[in-house]
Order: structure tokens, then sequence, then C-alpha cells
């Protein structure tokens, strides 16, 4: 049987952290009455509710085992830091696993040779 979920990185306070996301955690988002997958589309589209991603970073935080105030979370949420956003693409890898959301590689260039003029 395959593992549905990848290990994620969280980083808080210079510190990382590494979870393994469950359906348990993602039951604990529902019963704080976030729609998962609506906040996932969020992320990746804009517009997420800072509040929601509040409580799931700390729900997550806690899976890490680090306690994270309310406030605290928020101002980290609303920050606006790169840790802020690879915090989203974790929660998104967590609500849709079979999604890859990894830093792609670029394009090579694509060589073209010159035409040699006709003399």
């Amino acid at each position: 049987m395959s593992e549905v979920f990848r290990e994620l990185a969280l980083t808080w306070q210079g510190e990382e952290y590494t979870i393994t996301p469950s359906l348990a955690l993602l039951r604990r988002i529902k019963a704080k009455g976030i729609h998962a997958l609506n906040l996932a589309n969020a992320c990746i589209k804009g517009g997420a509710d800072p509040i929601d991603l509040t409580d799931v970073h700390r729900l997550f935080m806690a899976e890490a085992g680090v306690k994270v105030s309310e406030d605290e979370s928020y101002a980290f949420i609303t920050g606006g830091s790169e840790e802020m956003i690879e915090f989203q693409l974790a929660f998104v890898a967590a609500v849709l696993p079979s999604i890859d959301l990894g830093k792609k590689s670029k394009p090579q260039p694509t060589t073209r040779k010159k035409a040699k003029a006709e003399t």
C-alpha cells in the first residue's frame, strides 16, 4: 500500500519542522469549520482567508509539536514572508497530495541554427 501523504517542511521562527499530514489532521481542520479544499484553492489563486490560515497554521505547528498563539500565527500569516508562502504550499500539498507544487526547473533555451546566406 502506497503512502498518500508526503512529509512537509515548515519553518517557524528560523527553525525547520517536518510533519506528515494525515486524514486525522484534515479532519481537525474540518472540525474548525474550514473547508480545506476551498482554502487550498484560495491559496493557489489568491484571496485565502487569513483567519482560516491562522487556524490551519496553528494545527500544523501543533502537529510538529510546537505551540503557537493565535496572535503569533496571525502575525506570521499576514506578514507576507517567504516562510508564509512555503506554509501555504505545504497546506495545499496536504489537501491535494497528488499535485506536485515543487519548484519547476527552468526551461532550457532553444538554440536555433542561423541559415547561411546564399551568395
